[in-house]
């Protein structure tokens, strides 16, 4: 009596269905057959974390594979979908590497580089076209604004940290001609220029200011504006966690702070309440 085979259609999506709900499976699930690496390799590498921890992909896992030519570029272009890069990838290794990487992964939706900009990294950066940004407020964003200005072309939903330089209020508003389709944007410890931004940028849906700072009452009072919204600040590794949890379409928190904003705009939070738990 032989064995009951599968429609090829349900043994694809049970092995695809496996992959996304136990991303940790998937380098055992690549070695079932070839149909089935075939099937699971474009999910392997559609996000891509420094370890591989809550992702689909280690960031050294991708280098090696970009690097062995098995595969053309085309393929890291077309199924890299969210990239990660972790500091000890650019500390460690050559800009020809970093460039390499940038490069094949061109089309990625979501990017996390929180690292210093540097000249030399300039043509790699300003060929990607992310949708969601996180990096460092460095003031080279100002200093070659034309030459990094492409990146930021379709950014709706940008995270900005500082570290040591901090922005004054008039850098923060040079920030927005830099992002033209930016909706949502997250603050670091810029407390002062929130007033500042909202009256701007009238097609800015929501502004959060994530601080290290204990939340006050007297914040409450410090911006009327429905679209504000203070977080408490939480480690980057957490915050990589959360940017993980919004590739694959989770509660992040730039999702808990659209329901925030839109409970103030209904009148089932106090308007003047800023803080998000």
């Amino acid at each position: 009596m032989s064995s009951p085979i599968l429609p090829p259609e349900l043994e694809r999506e049970i092995f695809e269905r496996a992959a996304c709900m136990c991303p940790g499976d998937i380098p055992s699930l690549l070695l079932v057959s070839q149909r089935v690496n075939e099937w699971i390799a474009p999910i392997r590498y559609r996000t891509v974390t420094s370890d591989g921890a809550h992702s689909t992909c280690p960031f050294r896992a991708l280098q090696r594979a970009i690097q062995s030519n098995s595969r053309p570029l085309s393929f890291f272009r077309s199924h890299v979908q969210h990239l990660a890069v972790p500091y000890e990838f650019l500390r460690d290794e050559t800009t020809g590497m970093v460039e390499q990487i940038l490069s094949a992964c061109s089309e990625i939706q979501s990017f996390v580089f929180l690292h210093q900009l540097s000249p030399s990294l300039v043509p790699a950066l300003a060929s990607l076209r992310p949708h969601r940004l996180y990096t460092y407020f460095d003031p080279q964003l100002f200093v070659e604004a034309p030459l990094y200005r492409p990146m930021f072309t379709f950014v709706t939903h940008l995270a900005l940290w500082h570290t040591g330089w901090i922005p004054d209020t008039s850098c923060w508003l040079s920030l927005l001609a830099v992002v033209p389709s930016l909706t949502h944007l997250l603050i670091h410890d810029a407390f002062e220029a929130v007033p500042h931004i909202l009256a701007a940028s009238e097609s800015l849906k929501v502004l959060i200011d994530c601080n290290n700072i204990p939340y006050t009452p007297e914040l409450d009072d410090a911006s009327s504006d429905d679209r504000f919204v203070f977080l408490k600040i939480r480690t980057i590794r957490t915050f990589v966690e959360d940017w993980v949890r919004g590739t694959r379409g989770e509660m992040d928190y730039w999702a808990r702070a659209d329901m925030f904003v839109a409970k103030k705009a209904r009148g089932e939070i106090k308007p003047r309440n800023a803080l998000l738990d």
